[in-house]
This record gives structure tokens, sequence and C-alpha cells, in this order.
């Protein structure tokens, strides 16, 4: 697999392009896409530090990851399909919904939040602590 690219703001920082072949396969959007709504989302509302040693794939076609646990979050890229992604923590949402940090395996690389559904083991552990 091949990263595209890493994407830019609250969740990475800056942008850099990799070629990698144990990298995840992400595609990046452009600086603002996406939409936020009444949901809380970014790390300073959903802190996060890497407690779980798992990993797991992704199950879907491509799998969105957020800047916060919620569908409504910016989308700050995909990882493909079969992808290897390594787990920090989990949180649940106010929906009772599961969502898992994760990163890429190779480079260690935080990626963002991932809904536990689309990975093939459900996700993360290990709860993030507050």
């Amino acid at each position: 697999m091949r990263m595209h690219s890493v994407f830019a703001g609250a969740v990475l920082g800056t942008l850099m392009v990799l070629g990698t072949a144990a990298a995840p396969a992400v595609n990046a959007l452009p600086a603002g896409a996406g939409a936020t709504s009444a949901v809380t989302c970014g790390n300073a509302h959903w802190p996060h530090r890497n407690v779980d040693r798992g990993s797991g794939k992704v199950k879907p076609r491509y799998a969105a990851v957020r800047t916060g646990p919620y569908a409504a979050c910016t989308k700050v890229g995909d990882v493909s399909q079969h992808t290897k992604v390594s787990y920090d923590c989990y949180t649940k949402n106010r929906y009772g919904s599961k969502w898992t940090w994760v990163r890429d395996p190779a480079s260690g690389r935080s990626l963002g939040w991932m809904y536990g559904a689309h990975l093939d083991d459900g996700g993360a552990t290990k709860r993030c602590p507050r």
C-alpha cells in the first residue's frame, strides 16, 4: 500500500507527502473541506494518548479519518480497505458510538479518529484517559 499524502491541520499540524510501501493509503482533503455541526470536535475536547497496543485493518473500501469522534467532525482523509492501522485508545461519543484514534504502524504518525465499525476487530480495547 502507498500513502498518497498526509493532511495538515489540528490533527497532524504539517503537510507531508510520503512514498513508503508500508504506510496506509490516505487521501487528503483540501484545508477546510468537510462540515462540522453542533458536535464537539478537535483534540482539546477529545484527549488521547497511546495506551492500547492493538491494531486492525480497515473493512470498507475507504474509511474516513476525522478530527473528532463524530461523523459531523471534519474529515481529514480516508484510509483504504485492508490497510493496517495501530490503535491509541477509544472513546464513545454522546450517541454511544465507539471511535478509535488510529495511526500509521510503520511511522507511528497519528491519523485521527475512525469509527470502530470500520475496523475489522471493532477498534481499540483501552479507553482514552481523560
